[in-house]
């Protein structure tokens, strides 16, 4: 059964995640193998043909190296990779709708990815994975060794919100905090387009209104979209987020106003 995975936050704000269980972690890795056993199977055939056209023996022992070694290298690749590209997701979690975060319930970082991956060496032995699943057993939240390692922890995700289903939603009274109210008159947000510029309106008007785990997953979202196009860091938490996403309110407030 999955657990649910609470978070505090430096400014008092929290927010809970959906622990993924040990079943929905195997079907996921399920996948994930059969996605490289596929791939592994392509490249085999590949190496086959080629070889087969090959008569000289040195040209033959280098490409049966180059083999040996591209398997080895696309096993660790390909989890690798695809957590870095994809933010935490392989093909086997994005289908069954998992993630891997770090531990603070922050994003997990390119180091926290690649080192979970490589401790899949240790979680190996001593075959079948049974170290891992050992781990994963006597956990509450079903980590492995590398999760362990890495700081981080693979949730479940929610029903993303679009855009359009935020942007279509009435908008109630906006309630700002003063901190917000007072710091805003130095933000820049000139660039900021519409689309945005509502987003973060929309945002702070139904933030009451959704789970606290939706409601951090939309603030990270709505955060990062806006930093970019104001050249700002992105936040590196939900509560900075939603703070960033407020301020940018706070400011459209007052521009309006005056």
């Amino acid at each position: 059964m999955d657990e649910r995975y609470v978070v505090a936050t430096p400014e008092r704000v929290s927010f809970s995640y959906d622990v993924a269980g040990i079943g929905s972690r195997f079907m996921a890795g399920f996948v994930d193998f059969v996605a490289y056993l596929v791939t592994a199977i392509g490249v085999s055939i590949l190496y086959g043909q080629i070889s087969q056209r090959l008569t000289d023996p040195a040209l033959s022992s280098a490409l049966e190296g180059m083999y040996i070694g591209l398997t080895f290298v696309l096993y660790w690749a390909y989890y690798i990779v695809f957590e870095l590209v994809w933010g935490g997701q392989s093909p086997g979690k994005r289908l069954i709708g998992l993630r891997v975060i770090g531990i603070d319930g922050a994003p997990a970082t390119p180091g926290q990815i690649i080192m979970r991956n490589i401790m899949r060496l240790v979680d190996l032995f001593p075959g079948f994975y049974i170290t891992g699943l050992v781990t994963m057993f006597v956990n509450s939240q079903s980590r492995r060794l590398g999760d362990f390692a890495a700081g981080t922890l693979v949730v479940r995700e929610g029903r993303k919100l679009s855009v359009k289903e935020l942007s279509g939603w009435p908008g109630p009274a906006l309630q700002l905090s003063e901190r917000a109210a007072a710091e805003a008159a130095g933000l820049s947000i000139h660039r900021l387009d519409v689309e945005r510029r509502d987003l973060a309106r929309e945002f702070i008007a139904r933030r009451a209104e959704m789970s606290a785990r939706q409601r951090a997953i939309l603030a990270m979202q709505v955060a990062s979209a806006i930093s970019r196009q104001l050249d700002m860091p992105q936040p590196v938490n939900p509560a900075a987020a939603e703070y960033l996403i407020e301020l940018v309110t706070a400011a459209l407030e007052q521009q309006a106003g005056a």
